[in-house]
């Protein structure tokens, strides 16, 4: 219990030492897999840390932290470390129910039933004992006004609210759930077949960011987690997710439109997610050829 009077200023205090310790498990983690450590700055010097971590002490901050170091463990070889990180993204889901979208970025190019198993069993374990005790006590109510606000926001009924604004475009209202479940496990399925075991954090955050874009969430600190990805793996163009979110959450009390600005602010960051993406395999495909790329030139410098 903080001090009488403290009010909201230990939660800030704690928001801004557990958002240093994100910079730490990302320096740490960069270093260990010889990444680029400028990579960390995204992290440290994005506004929306220092607003939605530090200054709103949302705990969304704190189940970043345990699904980052959570992910560096699992890109481990070790069967050890595997199954602490396991139990890390196990308390990063208690914490907070969103993480658990990173899980099949944590099982990429797994093979194996027994290599996946040494991350979802200690992950499933740890969740499902810190919830035990609420249920014990609870009588059944322990998931809380969970129900409520997936009501609330929308996502029951997506003609009531901006939710699947995206999807909503082009499919009715009644498909937009069902595609969105196809969709987003196929890009899982992708992700767990194709991706680096060395980096789960990059298949973590496609999954994660495509999520996103088409959920398009309405509250902009859910994205603390996408821009710790972000960090990890080098693909800035996906703070452009993170900036929608951020720009419907401020926006949208002054629009009466809120799907309107949710499909501009998405589709344009979806948009440019999938631009660069070509942008880079025509690169990496002039360079397996030895042609000068899109990029850079055959010297390798720049063109303007």
């Amino acid at each position: 219990m903080s001090p009488q009077g403290v009010r909201h200023k230990a939660f800030q205090v704690g928001g801004a030492l557990i958002s240093l310790g994100v910079t730490g498990a990302l320096l740490a983690i960069l270093r260990r897999g010889r990444g680029d450590l400028r990579g960390v700055a995204y992290w440290a010097w994005c506004p929306a840390v220092a607003v939605e971590a530090v200054n709103n002490a949302h705990v969304d901050v704190l189940g970043t932290l345990l699904a980052v170091v959570g992910l560096g463990l699992v890109a481990s070889r070790a069967a050890g470390r595997r199954a602490g990180g396991g139990l890390l993204l196990g308390a990063a889901v208690a914490t907070k129910l969103l993480p658990a979208i990173v899980l099949p970025g944590a099982l990429s190019g797994v093979r194996r039933v027994r290599d996946a198993a040494v991350v979802l069993l200690p992950a499933a374990a740890f969740t499902a004992l810190s919830y035990l005790p609420y249920v014990l006590l609870s009588h059944g109510s322990v998931l809380g006004y969970l129900g409520g606000y997936v009501q609330e926001e929308g996502y029951e009924d997506p003609a009531s609210g901006s939710r699947y604004s995206l999807l909503r475009l082009v499919l009715p209202d009644s498909w937009a759930f069902p595609v969105l479940l196809v969709v987003v496990a196929g890009v899982c399925v992708h992700v767990m077949w194709r991706g680096d075991p060395r980096r789960p954090w990059s298949g973590a955050l496609t999954v994660v960011g495509w999520s996103f874009v088409l959920l398009t969430p309405g509250y902009s600190w859910y994205a603390l987690l996408l821009i710790a990805l972000v960090a990890l793996d080098g693909r800035r163009e996906w703070l452009g997710v993170a900036l929608a979110g951020a720009a419907v959450y401020v926006l949208a009390p002054v629009f009466d439109h809120a799907a309107a600005l949710s499909n501009v602010a998405y589709g344009a960051a979806g948009a440019l997610v999938l631009a660069v993406a070509l942008l880079r395999r025509r690169t990496s495909a002039a360079a397996g050829q030895g042609l000068p790329s899109p990029v850079r030139g055959g010297d390798g410098r720049r063109r303007p």
